[in-house]
């Protein structure tokens, strides 16, 4: 398993077909259990509370090289989706959250208690509340924000949405 986005250089990037981007072991284990793609395709980042750099490093990466990887995946939890999705490296203020979040479709009158939460509490409201569809969208963000910053064609995103607690996914862009 790479550790390390250093490996990848505009070089010798063109020499995969697939990445998976995974924010921590378990998320690299619920998508190879979905997916089964060759071990050197998997990249984890060293700092699991914030994996957007290590896109942004790969995306730029992708752009620098003369062929990119056909097929790009991101296999992280919800707050590193939401950063993907916001195409932000944090969230200063939730409503920076909220926007996202209404944008998939939450409303504000749903998002008025958490106004003074932090964005990890806003997870299990939607995940325990059947609102996988908002998930599922937030996911489509991230998956529409990575095509739009990525130059070379074609190349396929797919986010999926790994739970904390267990390896599974539960919103995936496909």
């Amino acid at each position: 398993m790479l550790k390390l986005i250093m490996y990848l250089s505009p070089e010798n990037i063109s020499d995969l077909t697939e990445v998976v981007i995974c924010d921590s072991k378990s998320a690299l284990q619920a998508h190879r259990e979905l997916f089964r793609y060759n071990q050197h395709s998997y990249i984890t980042t060293d700092n699991a509370s914030n994996a957007f750099p290590l896109v942004v490093n790969l995306v730029n990466i992708c752009n620098a090289a003369v062929s990119c990887p056909t097929r790009i995946h991101l296999a992280v939890g919800w707050e590193n989706m939401l950063r993907v999705a916001a195409w932000q490296a944090d969230f200063a203020l939730i409503r920076d959250v909220f926007i996202v979040l209404k944008n998939a479709g939450v409303t504000d009158t749903a998002l008025a208690p958490f106004s003074d939460s932090p964005t990890s509490d806003l997870f299990p409201y939607l995940y325990y509340g059947k609102q996988i569809d908002v998930l599922k969208k937030v996911c489509v963000m991230a998956r529409r924000r990575i095509e739009s910053h990525v130059k070379k064609s074609p190349v396929r995103v797919d986010c999926h949405m790994i739970t904390e607690d267990s390896p599974n996914v539960v919103a995936s862009s496909l």
